[in-house]
């Protein structure tokens, strides 16, 4: 699990920070505490994802991001960006 590594420990800060506001805090106190405990060096992630929203860590959604991609990238007419450049370059244009 390359998410267990030492290095992304701190990507669960937000997650910290939403637990302690469903727990009663103000998001102010929580984004605080958390900030502090970081500073610190006593940040614990938790031990489990608490959200679920698309793109998250736990939902990358990476499927949806492709089909998305490929559907903005085939209304771009890159023939005519093409054309436009051998002409300006003095090159042949090629179908």
């Amino acid at each position: 699990d390359i998410l267990a590594d030492e290095k992304y420990r701190y990507l669960f800060s937000v997650d910290a920070v939403n637990q302690l506001v469903m727990e009663g805090r103000s998001f102010r106190d929580a984004y605080r505490e958390v900030g502090e405990a970081i500073e610190r060096g006593e940040f614990t992630p938790p031990p489990a994802l608490a959200h679920t929203h698309e793109g998250s860590i736990g939902n990358l959604c990476n499927e949806e991001v492709r089909e998305e991609f490929e559907r903005v990238v085939k209304a771009f007419d890159f023939a005519k960006v093409e054309r436009a450049l051998a002409g300006l370059l003095g090159r042949e244009v090629v179908p």
